[in-house]
């Protein structure tokens, strides 16, 4: 099961970075919306793959360290998320809709992924 799940989040990140691409080139997303939709996309994955590091280190200790380990770098993900969101609004000039929305979307699925794997490395 690890070893597809090793497997499967390349092949998801493909995914988007494919879609995103057929969505430009067909001309559905003009360059604002592609440039934002990018961007969020390599945000929130670097934001993942710091995730999946810190959780990946935090198994093979006990709980109490494995809980410490696990929050602590949510949190401070989530505060160099919110920074990073704020220069990219501020000195960007990106569609701040889909920008915003593509952020919020990426980072649910990105999650999701982390708590299923959390939940099945440690059971």
């Amino acid at each position: 099961m690890i070893k597809r799940f090793y497997l499967l989040v390349p092949v998801v990140i493909l995914v988007f970075i494919i879609a995103t691409l057929a969505l430009y080139l067909s001309g559905v997303f003009n360059y604002s919306k592609f440039l934002s939709v990018s961007l969020s996309l390599i945000i929130t994955t670097l934001n993942f793959l710091a995730g999946f590091l810190s959780a990946k280190i935090s198994l093979s200790k006990n709980e109490k360290t494995f809980i410490k380990i696990v929050f602590g770098s949510m949190v401070i993900r989530l505060f160099l998320l919110l920074f990073i969101i704020l220069i990219v609004l501020i000195f960007l000039d990106i569609n701040r809709n889909s920008f915003i929305f593509s952020i919020f979307i990426f980072y649910i699925f990105y999650l999701l992924i982390e708590v299923f794997y959390l939940n099945y490395r440690k059971n």
